[in-house]
C-alpha cells in the first residue's frame, strides 16, 4: 500500500509562523501535523510514501533522518514551482496500483484502511473522502420562480453539504488525464476524468476533520489531538515531535535522489 502526501505548500495564512516552520511541521500539541498522518498511514498498512515537497523542503527531509522512518520508506520529490494539488504527480515514477494521495495539513481520524478497501471493492478510477459540514444561516433563504413570485422562504436555515476532504485514492489510469507539466488541481483532474465517463466515487465518513489552514483551525486542531491523541494514533502511549532546524533556507537539492519530470501513467 502506498502513499503520495502533498507538502510543498508555504502556509500564507499561518504566517508569520510558517516563515521559520513549513506548515507540514507545525506542531499540533507538539507534534509535527505531517509525523501525525505518517503515524496514521503506517498504522492503516501502508508501507512506502512519497513526499512531495517545495517551501522549506530541507527542513521537512531532516525531521525524518533519512528514508526509514518508524516503519515506513519513504522517498521525497522536489516541486521548483507551485503545481497545485494534482500537477506534483506528474513528478512521480508511473503508479503501478492504487494509490493514496492526500494534503499535508490535515488532522482527521478518518480511517484510511477501510477507505482504500471501499475504493478497491469499488471498481471506481479515483475514490474522494467527503466531510459532512453544516453552516447555520444567518438570515432568511428566499427562492423565487422565473416570474419572480416567491414558492419557498425558510428563516435562518441550516445547511448541509459534504466537502472534499483533500483524500483521494487515485487508479494509475486516472492519470493519463494529468498534464505532463505545469500547475493542475486535483477538482480539475477529477472533473476531466468524469467528463470523459470515468467512475468517481464519494467515500463519506463521519468523523473528524479539519485542515489547519489558519490559526484558528490549528488551536482547534490542537484541543481536539490533546484531548484524544488514541483517537488520531490508535495508542495511548505518548507521542513526542522531532526536532525542527531553523536554520535559513539553503539552495541544496531535496534529496540525492533526482527531481523526475516524466509524467505518471504514460
Amino acid at each position: 500500500m502506498r502513499a503520495v502526501v502533498l507538502a510543498g505548500g508555504e502556509g500564507r495564512r499561518l504566517r508569520p509562523a510558517t516563515l521559520t516552520v513549513p506548515k507540514p511541521l507545525m506542531p499540533v500539541d507538539g507534534v509535527p501535523i505531517l509525523h501525525i498522518i505518517l503515524r496514521q498511514l503506517r498504522n492503516a498498512g501502508f508501507t512506502h510514501v512519497t513526499l512531495s515537497l517545495g517551501y522549506r523542503a530541507h527542513m521537512i527531509e531532516d525531521s525524518f533522518g533519512g528514508t526509514h522512518w518508524e516503519g515506513l520508506q519513504l522517498d521525497f520529490r522536489l516541486e521548483t514551482e507551485p503545481l497545485g494539488t494534482a500537477g506534483p504527480l506528474a513528478l512521480l515514477d508511473p503508479f503501478e496500483d492504487a494509490t493514496l494521495v492526500m494534503n499535508a495539513d490535515l488532522l482527521t481520524d478518518i480511517d484510511f484502511a477501510d477507505m482504500w478497501a471501499c475504493h478497491k471493492k469499488s471498481g471506481a478510477a479515483a475514490t474522494i473522502a467527503l466531510a459532512p459540514q453544516s453552516i447555520d444561516i444567518a438570515h432568511g433563504v428566499v427562492r423565487i420562480d422565473q416570474d419572480s413570485q416567491v414558492v419557498d422562504f425558510r428563516e435562518k436555515p441550516r445547511m448541509d453539504f459534504l466537502v472534499s476532504g483533500g483524500i483521494y485514492v487515485l487508479e494509475p489510469g486516472l492519470l493519463r488525464f494529468l498534464p505532463p507539466a505545469g500547475r493542475h488541481d486535483m477538482p480539475t483532474l477529477l472533473e476531466t476524468a468524469r467528463a470523459a465517463g470515468e467512475r468517481i466515487e464519494g467515500y463519506v465518513f463521519d468523523g473528524e476533520w479539519c485542515d489547519i489552514g489558519t490559526p484558528e483551525q490549528l488551536e482547534r486542531a490542537a484541543r481536539a489531538f490533546r484531548a484524544d491523541r488514541a483517537r488520531y494514533l490508535g495508542t495511548d502511549e505518548p507521542v513526542s515531535g522531532h526536532p525542527v532546524s531553523d536554520r535559513p533556507v539553503s539552495d541544496r537539492p531535496v534529496s540525492e535522489n533526482p527531481v523526475r519530470k516524466e509524467a505518471v501513467g504514460r
